[in-house]
């Protein structure tokens, strides 16, 4: 495996999982419907969250320099000049790149001058800085009607995951907040409303994964020898693992959070910690899977 390409989709993964988790955790407190925990928890979440948008920018700074290295295969076309006008104004990867670097730009600068008590405000160009991702990756193999319903429909995998995986530090947030006696009602409002977001979340994510290996794959059967198909099933059962974890954290531990909650909430925050670990593993290989060919 290539140093370059390792690096790549490292890369990769750190731009979209920053701007995932910026979108993620502003719509949940934005939608929580609890201002007050809201706003206990946006303030305990932004350093975190202006390191990741830093760190993010700097990511997706790096991806067309590495996008042209890749397509030279040597690292020294980073540094060429020609090379790098040439990616940018000639490719619709290019093209993909200055916007998604305009939009990881203008979500920090946003996140950086917006007070607590306003996550909506940030919740929006965040889901604007997603839309680039949905126009750079495979979705770029078709034209016409087919293009423009790939992208659609990567888009809208690309909001819920980035919902999904983003919401669940504010769910720990609200969890803990939920042990305090005079928080556990406008607690209890905020958990069951992650609670309701998040089967919309996984649905609309389930469904267009579906619809997004069909559109790449096409109608054959599934080629288990292909590299890029063995790739994508392993996505799949990490995305099914978190599945399970968030049923069981829904279905089994809240259902016995007032008979057992010493039991209930350790298993819950164990269980949502491994989601997120779950979560970063299938955003690496999303960001190897851009640069297979799907066959």
């Amino acid at each position: 495996m290539d140093t370059l390409w390792v690096v790549f989709a490292l890369c990769r993964a750190v731009s979209a999982g920053a701007a995932a988790m910026l979108f993620g955790a502003s719509a949940m407190l934005a939608l929580g419907g609890a201002p007050r925990l809201g706003v206990a928890a946006e303030t305990a979440l932004r350093p975190a969250l202006l390191r990741i948008g830093a760190v993010g920018l700097v990511a997706t700074l790096c991806l067309l320099p590495l996008q042209a290295a890749s397509i030279a295969g040597d690292w020294r076309a980073m540094l060429d000049g020609d090379m790098l006008d040439t990616v940018t104004l000639q490719t619709r990867y290019g093209q993909a790149w200055v916007l998604r670097a305009l939009c990881a730009a203008a979500v920090l600068g946003v996140a950086l001058g917006l007070r607590p008590g306003r996550p909506s405000w940030l919740a929006g160009p965040a889901a604007v800085a997603l839309a680039p991702l949905a126009f750079s990756g495979h979705a770029a193999m078709h034209e016409g009607g087919w293009g423009v319903a790939h992208a659609i429909n990567d888009y809208l995998h690309v909001l819920a995951a980035a919902f999904w995986l983003g919401s669940l530090p504010v769910f720990l947030s609200w969890l803990a907040a939920w042990q305090r006696p005079h928080a556990r009602v406008e607690a209890t409002r905020a958990l069951l409303r992650f609670s309701a977001w998040g089967h919309v979340a996984v649905g609309v994510l389930l469904v267009s994964g579906v619809a997004n290996a069909a559109l790449i794959l096409g109608p054959a059967v599934l080629d288990t020898g292909s590299a890029y198909v063995r790739v994508l099933l392993l996505k799949v059962a990490l995305a099914l693992a978190m599945t399970g974890l968030a049923l069981a954290n829904r279905y089994r531990w809240i259902a016995r959070i007032r008979k057992q909650p010493v039991r209930a909430l350790r298993a819950i925050r164990r269980n949502t910690v491994a989601e997120l670990a779950l979560g970063a593993a299938v955003l690496v290989i999303v960001g190897a899977l851009g640069l297979m060919p799907p066959s």
